[in-house]
């Protein structure tokens, strides 16, 4: 498994990536030629990938040390 050094880089980077998400569904929000046609699909499915990278990112943050 995963140590707890490991547990937490991997977690710090889906954290980045959880923000990274974020911060393009916000731009593409207001820049509504980016969206295309469908800004809400767009909005929802920002929204969704925020949340499973931020579930990801608290899960491994949440992990124990593996025993050796």
């Amino acid at each position: 498994m995963l140590s707890n050094e490991e547990a937490n880089a991997l977690a710090d980077f889906f954290l980045d990536g959880a923000k990274i998400i974020f911060a393009s569904l916000v731009v593409g929000i207001f820049v509504p030629g980016a969206a295309g046609a469908r800004p809400w699909l767009t909005f929802l499915m920002g929204l969704v990938m925020t949340s499973v990278f931020l579930g990801i990112a608290v899960k491994l943050a949440k992990t124990e040390p593996a025993a050796r």
